[in-house]
């Protein structure tokens, strides 16, 4: 046999068995339906609904924030009543100072920096409330399956501290903070 008719038997051997092939692409399925449901998202919210907080010293006295001229050894503190809300089975959240919340007035200026870093890092968050647990910087709020919905006590309180060194705070002196944006954040964490 030449070649040419063994090619041409290869080859027609080869249709063959494609076409006898194709017919064992059965794809098959099912469906069958199951108990579904409803599933409904929880909710969490930290919300500023009521009259303005009040701003006092270390001694409790109602201050003016707008007017107050801090200096070492000073404690400011914010005091509100704030509504969280928390629902959801297994939620649980932080309550924490928002970062910038304390923040130079002018960028630039070194008396600005420098005292919105003290009052930065002296900075303490208190909270108070059912189902809020923890301590300063962060506490911790748990939904369980009930959820939680109070209004919660929050201070933020600055303090300006005396250093170690005398002098140590002179890079303050006439300093400025913008405290516009000061916000307790509630964030998910679970």
């Amino acid at each position: 046999m030449n070649k040419l008719a063994k090619g041409a038997i290869a080859g027609a051997a080869g249709v063959v068995l494609l076409l006898g092939g194709a017919g064992t692409f059965a794809f098959w399925n099912s469906t069958a339906n199951v108990a579904g449901g409803t599933i409904v998202a929880g909710n969490l919210l930290v919300a500023n609904t009521g009259a303005a907080g009040v701003w006092t010293d270390q001694n409790g006295t109602t201050i003016d924030v707008a007017t107050y001229r801090i200096v070492p050894g000073d404690t400011l503190t914010y005091t509100d009543d704030l509504t969280v809300t928390a629902v959801g089975d297994n939620l649980q959240a932080t309550l924490a100072l928002a970062g910038g919340s304390i923040a130079p007035t002018t960028a630039g200026n070194a008396a600005d920096i420098a005292l919105a870093g003290y009052l930065v890092d002296n900075a303490e968050l208190d909270a108070t409330g059912t189902g809020i647990s923890g301590t300063s910087p962060t506490y911790t709020v748990v939904a369980g399956t009930a959820g939680v919905s109070q209004v919660v006590t929050v201070s933020v309180e600055l303090a300006f501290p005396f250093g170690a060194v005398a002098g140590a705070e002179n890079d303050a002196k006439l300093g400025s903070v913008n405290l516009s944006n000061l916000a307790v954040t509630l964030t998910q964490t679970q």
